[in-house]
């Protein structure tokens, strides 16, 4: 297996959402299927980062794997998403993807990496966790991070299960 992990082409932003559902199917085995039936990427979002940040997949064998989207957000980088699709998952394509948010932070002078995720959810922040993220606590969340907050109650997810999360990189 050959993983490749690059900058999406933008005839592959189409491709992210289906990505994205075959990855959000895991979350049945939680007894999250609103989250598993939820909406995904819109290409005119994915393509945002294409301009102001990164939309990295992974091509495994000339087959789009997964992919991340990372941006900036209140002075840090922002990784909005990770998805690995159901066949590709366990493998290290996640890892290897945050691993390439990571250098792309790094070589954009940001000194953390920040997201948002479901605390109680193996692939979500016990995840990150083994990659140095640790859970911010609310004193460390600055306005950005109340209204992001905000935005995801009013999307449905349930907030007592979700939290930020930090990686420092200097």
């Amino acid at each position: 297996m050959n993983i490749v992990i690059r900058p999406v082409e933008p005839d592959e932003i189409a491709k992210l959402g289906d990505i994205e559902r075959s990855a959000g199917e895991l979350f049945r085995d939680y007894g999250m299927d609103d989250v598993a039936e939820g909406a995904v990427i819109s290409p005119e979002f994915a393509i945002s980062f294409t301009r102001y940040g990164a939309a990295l997949v992974a091509d495994v064998d000339g087959k789009l794997a997964g992919f991340a989207l990372v941006a900036p957000y209140d002075n840090h980088a922002h990784l909005y998403e990770v998805s690995v699709a159901q066949g590709f998952q366990g493998v290290g394509i996640g890892r290897q993807l945050v691993e390439a948010v990571n250098s792309w932070a790094q070589e954009n002078d940001f000194k953390a990496i920040t997201l948002s995720t479901f605390s109680d959810v193996p692939w979500n922040a016990p995840f990150y966790a083994k990659l140095g993220f640790h859970k911010m606590d609310a004193h460390e969340w600055t306005p950005a991070f109340y209204v992001l907050r905000a935005h995801e109650e009013e999307a449905g997810l349930d907030i007592e299960r979700r939290c930020f999360m930090k990686k420092d990189l200097s």
